[in-house]
């Protein structure tokens, strides 16, 4: 049996503690209440997605931008603009574009966009691009440099993939001694693929690079428009026997702002610890997206083994 003391003291310092735990409970209690938000509504705007590329005719994608608590009935209704006025100019000809069904852009889903016959992309030539649309006068301006081609391509198998068959498309570019170039990088595997596509981190620039004669690798290019590949072949490889279709462009430096600045966001992908960023845009007037020039060249390569 145990017998318990209870002096004054221990009494007061009881007394003192009872009395802290009631003021705690009554001082958190009362920090609990709800707060109302009223998040600002988000003004929608007029999304281009332009590109001329030489030797081609350009064309033109115009959505709007939806608030991000928006009902996805409400995006989904009014994604796309059909009743915009599109005028592109290369400074000489000017051509209102028409607006239609287009099942090539993102092949094979068809999409409304705007084209022209009259203009077709010519290396070294500026071209403006005028949209009338939702009450605003948007304008933007691009160039389509010089292409710089790559000196070679080839197939190098990755040591860490699970046979010898699987690994990555390596090229040898030779980059200009003039600072400002800049590159974007597409391909398509025939057969496994509907279309082109840039891949996973396609932009870069020369500087670090200026003048310089060097290697570089990529994967293939990931398509989310695509039905599931049924294939057994891993997803971020190309495989021994794989036709392989390479683009590769040079673009100005307010392209590659936008462009870059698009992949740093998709790559942050929602991570909270991600800088905070905005996309550039070179569309002047209010609105979002890029109008893109393309110097494309383009290289068709076998995948095989090296002997």
């Amino acid at each position: 049996m145990r017998i318990f003391f209870f002096t004054a003291e221990t009494l007061r310092r009881s007394a003192l503690f009872i009395l802290r735990l009631c003021a705690s409970a009554v001082i958190f209690s009362s920090c609990e209440k709800e707060i109302t938000i009223d998040l600002p509504e988000a003004q929608k705007k007029v999304v281009i997605e332009g590109v001329i590329e030489q030797g081609k005719h350009p064309y033109v994608l115009l959505t709007r931008s939806s608030p991000y608590f928006a009902p996805i009935e409400d995006f989904t209704s009014n994604l796309f603009v059909t009743d915009a006025t599109v005028i592109v100019s290369d400074g000489i000809i000017i051509d209102t574009m028409q607006g239609g069904l287009n099942t090539e852009i993102y092949k094979p889903n068809p999409v409304f966009a705007y084209s022209s016959d009259l203009i077709t992309g010519e290396v070294g030539k500026t071209y403006y691009l005028t949209v009338i649309a939702d009450g605003k006068t948007l304008t933007a301006t691009t160039t389509i440099p010089q292409p710089v081609p790559l000196d070679s391509l080839w197939f190098k198998e990755d040591l860490g993939a699970e046979d010898d068959s699987l690994g990555f498309v390596w090229a040898h570019l030779t980059d200009p001694d003039t600072m400002g170039n800049s590159y974007r990088w597409f391909s398509q595997i025939f057969g496994r693929q509907e279309r082109i596509l840039p891949s996973n981190g396609s932009v870069f620039n020369d500087k670090f690079i200026n003048g310089q004669s060097f290697d570089f690798a990529y994967d293939p290019s990931e398509d989310p428009l695509a039905p599931q590949d049924t294939s057994d072949l891993p997803l971020f490889y190309f495989a021994v026997g794989d036709t392989v279709v390479v683009k590769f462009c040079t673009i100005d430096r307010i392209t590659y702002n936008f462009l870059n600045s698009l992949e740093s966001i998709r790559f942050a992908n929602g991570n909270p610890f991600a800088s905070p960023a905005s996309v550039f845009t070179n569309v002047e007037g209010g609105g979002l997206g890029g109008w893109c020039g393309y110097g494309a060249s383009y290289d068709t390569i076998v995948l095989t083994l090296p002997q």
